[in-house]
């Protein structure tokens, strides 16, 4: 059996994290100045994972400090496990929190200093779906213009149903030379992963592994050369995937399909990457040589 001694020594990237939700629980309860009931627990899919939320997280998180705060709780405990390159999260609803978009822009790369030479930090912006998309089509342009963001990923309802809104948004990202990301594929098909992909010139998807469905759609992926950054913990405890002996990461890689392995929400989930590696691993879904094999390509793709 697998140890996570032998993966926290590794380099290894985190390509797929939520900063407001990125740290241990451990480390997040003593911030807050209380618990969740019995958690982190499996959950009835994400809507019981946002019942969790707006009942209790987003309701802490007030003042640019408390938005400073869960960035370096996230980073740290990505720091923990060995991360040596994080593209965390960083919710464009923020910039409520800091009062301008000055004052978020200010933050995130103040952030950025504090880490400097610890990890390599690569502030994505979040985008949800369900927050207005006025104030998304005002801040994120100065947001991705300011050279502080890397990437962009766009999460919510996995459906097609209001993409449009954010095309402009995407072909200034490609444009820039900004990596597009989007979330699609952990709970909607193998037809959606592709139609994002084609839509918003995916460069990486979030999860995508409803994409295992469709030859067709892996073969699609492989050669456009999408990475998808998969979340197993999170599979397994939203009820998308069983378990992980049927965990799809394994005919994805099979495929020939790039994949990263990542945390997703590592406060809901209690996985790192190094512990997520140990159990792919322990439950034959992966090799040991794959596992490794994933972790360096990863790594040697940002040098």
């Amino acid at each position: 059996m697998m140890s996570i001694s032998d993966f926290i020594s590794l380099p290894k990237i985190d390509a797929h994290n939520h900063l407001n939700l990125g740290m241990r629980y451990a480390s997040y309860a003593p911030w807050a100045g209380f618990y969740i009931p019995d958690f982190p627990r499996r959950l009835n899919g994400l809507d019981e994972m946002h019942e969790i939320i707006g009942s209790y997280t987003r309701h802490r998180t007030k003042t640019a400090r408390d938005v400073m705060d869960l960035l370096t709780l996230s980073i740290q405990d990505a720091i923990a496990d060995g991360v040596t390159v994080l593209e965390g999260s960083v919710d464009i609803g923020f910039v409520n929190h800091c009062g301008n978009i000055d004052a978020f822009l200010t933050l995130v790369q103040d952030v950025k200093n504090k880490f400097d030479g610890k990890i390599d930090f690569r502030p994505e912006l979040g985008m949800g779906k369900t927050f207005g998309i006025d104030k998304i089509q005002e801040w994120a342009p100065e947001c991705m213009r300011s050279g502080i963001f890397k990437s962009i990923d766009l999460y919510g309802p996995e459906v097609e149903d209001g993409i449009a809104d954010f095309a402009n948004i995407y072909q200034l990202a490609g444009k820039l030379g900004i990596k597009r990301k989007a979330h699609v594929g952990e709970f909607s098909d193998a037809k959606s992963v592709r139609r994002f992909i084609e839509f918003f010139e995916l460069e990486e998807v979030q999860h995508g592994i409803g994409a295992v469905a469709d030859d067709s759609v892996m073969q699609f992926i492989k050669d456009r050369k999408v990475r998808l950054n998969v979340c197993p913990e999170s599979n397994v405890m939203l009820g998308s995937v069983k378990s992980y002996e049927e965990h799809p990461l394994k005919k994805l890689v099979a495929a020939g399909i790039d994949v990263s392995i990542a945390t997703d929400d590592l406060m809901f989930f209690n996985k790192s990457v190094s512990e997520q590696c140990v159990d792919l691993i322990n439950y034959n879904v992966l090799t040991e040589e794959q596992v490794k094999t994933i972790l360096a390509a990863n790594v040697a793709s940002y040098q």
